[in-house]
């Protein structure tokens, strides 16, 4: 019997694209599929589109959500209304492999603590990597398809989201369990707060290494947020899932990434213990308040502050191995007493 499978495709404005979405959805093999189509508050001829290609397709079930809503509470209302154990996402100008839902399935049904998993994913065709406006997409998308075991996804997704969103599949068990995505009047990153919250609540997160997305970007893609919301989710996590409000924290960098997850601990009530630095324009400078150290001085605070744990706050790729070997050297564990963001 081939395995059930929920896709949920929120629609907003995608008269141009839906078709495509949609009939590489319908294509799908060696599934038992619906497709729980949320039509969220389109101002375009999306619902014809929608109505054309699915042509009474008994497969497909069209769901109205008020314009008002965030994205979050479409994908909930959507997300009520699926029926299958699990659950894959969609956007509504993407084109899926119609091997992917098979391929996601057998992954989950082999590994139970798995609660979601993707796929490596490449740019549509307009967003070829020797364009150049789009080079820091190619690179982004570079560090997400690096990320294949459940080690990596919980070691990267303190830097970023190592999971493309709508290439995803989840475990419709895990999303019950940790709430489903959230909902915000405000910009809100729904996508890598969900991400978090599954980790932090033990589910693996993991990627297969097959090529079985397109993700199409456009100017105003819902999921690109400010990186100071991002940093105020996760510094939200981080709190919680390592009881920093208790532990003095220690921030290696006092750059802007440093800065910036310093303000976001902040907000959840967490000051900084300590900064280091290695460069010298940095080192004994002040960061809210406190002296900056150099960064040969970490073994030394880590036995001044016990039970401390540190955050190697570096924006460039290059930078976080060096941090890594650091803090390893100093006697922090990843994932226990550090952990490096940007």
């Amino acid at each position: 019997m081939a395995p059930a499978l929920s896709v949920l495709l929120p629609i907003r404005d995608a008269e141009r694209t839906l078709a495509v979405a949609l009939g590489s959805v319908l294509r799908s093999r060696a599934v038992d599929l619906e497709v729980v189509a949320v039509l969220h508050g389109c101002r375009d001829r999306s619902a014809a589109v929608l109505s054309r290609v699915a042509r009474g397709d008994p497969r497909v079930l069209v769901v109205d959500a008020a314009p008002a809503l965030s994205l979050g509470g479409a994908l909930e209302l959507g997300r009520a209304r699926c029926r299958a154990p699990l659950i894959a996402r969609m956007d509504a100008d993407d084109v899926m492999h119609p091997e992917r839902l098979a391929a996601d399935a057998a992954w989950l049904a082999e590994r139970p603590r798995t609660g979601a998993v993707g796929c490596r994913v490449r740019l549509a065709p307009r967003h070829a990597p020797e364009d150049g406006r789009h080079a820091g997409l190619v690179a982004y998308l570079a560090w997400q398809n690096a990320a294949l075991s459940a080690a990596d996804h919980q070691r990267e997704l303190w830097i970023e989201q190592p999971l493309c969103h709508p290439a995803t599949t989840f475990r419709t068990a895990a999303l019950d369990a940790v709430g489903g995505w959230r909902t915000s009047p405000a910009p809100f990153p729904e996508d890598y707060d969900l991400f978090l919250r599954l980790s932090c609540a033990g589910w693996a997160l993991e990627k297969r290494a097959a090529l079985h997305h397109a993700w199409r970007i456009h100017a105003g893609l819902a999921t690109r947020n400010p990186r100071d919301l991002l940093a105020r989710v996760k510094a939200e996590h981080l709190v919680a899932r390592f009881g920093l409000a208790a532990r003095p924290v220690i921030v290696c960098g006092a750059g802007k990434e440093g800065r910036r997850i310093a303000r976001a601990l902040a907000t959840q009530g967490v000051e900084p213990a300590a900064f280091v630095d290695v460069a010298p324009d940095k080192v004994g400078r002040r960061r809210r308040n406190l002296v900056v150290r150099h960064a040969d001085e970490l073994a030394a605070l880590r036995a001044e502050l016990p039970g401390s744990f540190a955050l190697g706050a570096v924006g460039t790729s290059g930078a976080r191995g060096v941090v890594r070997a650091g803090l390893e050297r100093a006697g922090f564990v990843e994932g226990e007493s550090f952990v490096v963001v940007a």
